[in-house]
């Protein structure tokens, strides 16, 4: 399977992606939607893709002009596919980005003398269908969890499956979004800050 980047300094560069049921990459109707969205919001922003599979979607962000973007990933087939792909862009790709192999819930994203990672401008997060299924509270309240560690513009785009999370399952502010079976939620820093508080 191959997709195609869709915009920016890498518009229609073909990416590999491994063979078999390892990755679901958010495909092109649904990610150019989402970039649409997400706009200027890209440009020099610290970006983390979480489960990032074979990097479509943190590779767009590069392409479209992200100052940095970190991949985290834990299947090892996922993750030499990533590095080729990146390999692939070149040094401006290479230089912008940094892969790590890890639970993506809780990124492992500190330097090696413990300092903790910048926050993020934008986390895309794309578990496993199946995962979001056994336990959507959790789900949930992970994606919140990443929500508070971003910057005080902070976004997080949270990728499931159409039907399994509705906006009762955010408990506040939420941008929800559907393209076939990709169901989108965009949570924001400014949006929660806004919302009234639950009685």
């Amino acid at each position: 399977m191959s997709l195609r980047i869709i915009g920016g300094e890498f518009r229609g560069r073909v990416l590999q992606s491994p063979k078999g049921a390892f990755t679901r990459p958010l495909l092109g109707q649904a990610r150019e939607a989402i970039f649409d969205i997400l706009g200027p919001r890209i440009e020099g922003a610290e970006v983390w893709d979480l489960f990032a599979g074979t990097g479509a979607t943190g590779i767009e962000a590069l392409s479209r002009g992200a100052a940095r973007v970190s991949f985290v990933e834990k299947a090892r087939q996922a993750i030499d596919v990533l590095r080729d792909n990146l390999a692939l862009l070149g040094e401006s790709a290479l230089a912008r980005s940094r892969v790590v192999r890890g639970d993506a819930w809780d990124p492992p994203l500190a330097a090696e003398d413990g300092t903790p990672p910048a926050p993020p401008d934008l986390v895309f997060l794309d578990p496993p269908y199946a995962l979001v299924a056994e336990d959507p509270s959790k789900a949930v309240w992970r994606a919140h969890e990443l929500l508070a560690r971003t910057t005080g513009r902070g976004v997080v785009c949270f990728h499931f499956e159409a039907g399994q999370l509705d906006e009762d399952d955010f408990d506040g502010a939420v941008d929800l979004r559907r393209y076939g079976r990709c169901g989108i939620a965009l949570l924001s820093r400014a949006a929660a800050a806004e919302a009234p508080a639950a009685d």
